[in-house]
């Protein structure tokens, strides 16, 4: 196996000893997307993890250096594809070098060319800018843009519901509601090619009328009866096609995404609709260091791959849209639960940290995410969008390259106005400074009064670390959780040797422990991973507490569902707090 093989069509990376990814090319990043916190063992067919182990186990053999193995992989369907893993001992690094060749690929590449094909020819015969389709069969009407990898879809419904729609909303004219009723009806019906002429707002979600000429024909897939159609704008006064329709009022000529307009136009008729959705914005972090240390060249192309990485990882799942500079728009539906939606962010983001590896080093590319939600947090547009800005900027606050999904009980409410001065005082009110200086008066407080004051201190330091759990254990003979956030908050591990096995002390220092993916202890600590697992927990921080004598009596625990880093300010500020809070317990206790 070629070691360090980034520019490897196939994914390749570098794997530590759990199988957790340490670095590797854009495939590799790729192929393993919301999975890419979790050791590789998770992604194997379970009748397969033993196969991998024995290839591990081999590779660290003294007299090998390499293995191979034919395992089963989760692919992003959740189905398994069969893949030759190719792995072999890193020289540089304590741990392996994978190469995953997926053999099952080409095939299913050759079937879905296969099945797509005859369509693709059809669409070609009446090539236009906007298509659409019908099934007579169960009804379904779909109307939409093909934005090069990405499906923008103007209606997505059954074609009776459609019609009720647009009669009601009045996106044609009514010189030609006739026409429009007689289109529906030749699409129910059809048996040969037809063509209609109408004025309408169909394809600008209601907001300016054009002159549309239709086209359609039937056409049998797999048996199956689907009419087909292109939907061709026309120039009033000369009748002539206007070719360049959607590219020049819709889309950003660079990125090839929607540009403000469109995205802006297409996220207020979605909301509009009631459905469930996310509003997310998106900024690339220092990309003005981007341009002064690269070149704006160099920007240019950052700026269009983070489009392209956004693209593929929604899917049709969503529509995204430049809205400016390095900030982008999308908005997604189909997205399932939190978990569902996270996963996505999550892809994004490291799919993101992965980009231009060779040229940038150290200097990682990340971004910043902020996400309302629709009905959830609001059903207006303008309000959802001001919430996910505000999400998007707390998410700059605490330390960048992380996403921040807007919760009222979290993150405080919103006072929304017609103002546009109302954003500026939301962005000064939510300064990290002021979040520091509240929890110092909560500390101070705590050392003048007392452990009664620690329920406070706690629920401000989850506030400024978006933690979901903290806790407090601490007892000279028995471990009792004496203070937590939530108040709701149950452990019933309180054990003396809970979290302080001597092989988990190890991972201590000076006290302190920061685990920034709790999945690094899946193997090599099961009991502790599956605490942190039960609690839903990604990273985590820890600080042991001590008796006068220096013996431990306790720690101080705060976990985050996500998985991400902690800047160094909120290490600091962990820690510094677990002191002032051992400080207090040891002053209490020695006055009982």
């Amino acid at each position: 196996m070629g070691r360090g093989n980034i520019e490897a069509a196939f994914p390749s990376g570098k794997f530590d000893r759990s199988l957790l990814i340490s670095g590797g090319n854009q495939q590799m990043y790729e192929f393993m997307g919301e999975n890419i916190y979790l050791p590789l063992y998770k992604m194997v067919q379970e009748k397969d993890v033993p196969k991998l182990q024995a290839a591990v186990s081999f590779c660290d053999a003294p007299e090998h250096a390499s293995a191979e193995e034919c395992i089963h992989i989760q692919n992003s369907k959740g189905g398994y594809d069969t893949f030759v893993l190719n792995i072999c001992k890193c020289t540089d690094f304590d741990g392996y070098e994978i190469e995953l060749h997926n053999v099952s690929d080409g095939i299913r590449q050759l079937e879905k060319l296969d099945r797509s094909l005859d369509m693709l020819k059809d669409y070609a015969t009446i090539s236009g800018g906007i298509l659409f389709y019908y099934c007579p069969s169960n009804g379904h009407f779909r109307l939409f843009w093909q934005n090069y990898e990405q499906r923008i879809d103007l209606a997505d419904m059954p074609l009776d519901e459609w019609e009720k729609k647009v009669i009601r909303e009045g996106q044609v004219t009514g010189k030609d509601l006739v026409i429009f009723e007689n289109f529906c009806n030749s699409v129910r019906s059809t048996e040969y090619e037809q063509t209609y002429s109408l004025q309408g707002s169909f394809l600008t979600w209601g907001k300016n009328t054009d002159s549309y000429r239709v086209k359609f024909i039937p056409r049998l897939y797999d048996g199956q009866k689907t009419v087909i159609g292109i939907w061709t704008i026309m120039n009033e006064k000369t009748g002539n096609v206007v070719e360049d329709f959607v590219e020049g009022n819709y889309l950003d000529s660079m990125t090839k995404v929607m540009n403000k307009k469109g995205i802006t136009t297409y996220a207020e008729a979605a909301v509009e609709s009631g459905e469930q959705l996310a509003l997310i914005m998106l900024d690339i972090d220092n990309f003005k260091s981007i341009n002064d240390t690269y070149g704006h060249l160099f920007g240019d192309t950052v700026i269009a791959t983070v489009a392209d990485v956004i693209k593929k990882v929604i899917g049709e799942h969503g529509v995204v849209g430049r809205v400016g500079g390095d900030e982008f728009l999308i908005i997604m539906d189909n997205y399932g639960d939190e978990l569902g939606l996270r996963n996505y962010l999550r892809s994004i983001k490291v799919n993101i940290n992965s980009l231009f590896l060779e040229k940038v080093g150290g200097n990682r590319l990340s971004c910043s995410i902020g996400v309302s939600r629709c009905p959830l947090n609001s059903d207006k547009f303008r309000e959802l969008y001001v919430i996910a800005d505000r999400a998007l900027y707390l998410a700059k606050e605490k330390g960048k390259n992380c996403y921040i999904i807007y919760k009222e009980e979290l993150h405080g409410k919103l006072r929304m106005t017609e103002e546009d001065s109302d954003l500026k005082e939301i962005r000064e009110a939510f300064y990290s400074e002021k979040d520091m200086f509240q929890l110092n008066q909560r500390l101070a407080d705590m050392v003048l009064r007392g452990k009664e004051v620690m329920p406070e201190v706690l629920e401000q330091l989850a506030v400024i670390l978006l933690a979901q759990r903290v806790v407090v254990i601490w007892g000279e003979k028995e471990r009792e959780i004496i203070c937590a956030y939530p108040l709701s908050l149950i452990w019933t591990e309180c054990r003396e040797d809970f979290f302080e096995s001597e092989s988990f002390r190890k991972l201590f220092r000076d006290d302190m422990l920061v685990i920034t993916n709790v999945h690094t202890l899946e193997y090599s600590m099961p009991e502790e991973f599956e605490v942190f697992r039960r609690n839903g927990s990604g990273s985590a921080m820890q600080h042991y507490l001590r008796n006068k004598e220096g013996t431990i009596c306790g720690f101080v625990s705060v976990e985050v569902n996500q998985i991400r880093r902690f800047p160094k300010l909120a290490i600091q500020l962990f820690e510094n707090m677990c002191k002032i809070i051992n400080a207090v317990l040891l002053r209490e206790d020695g006055e009982r």
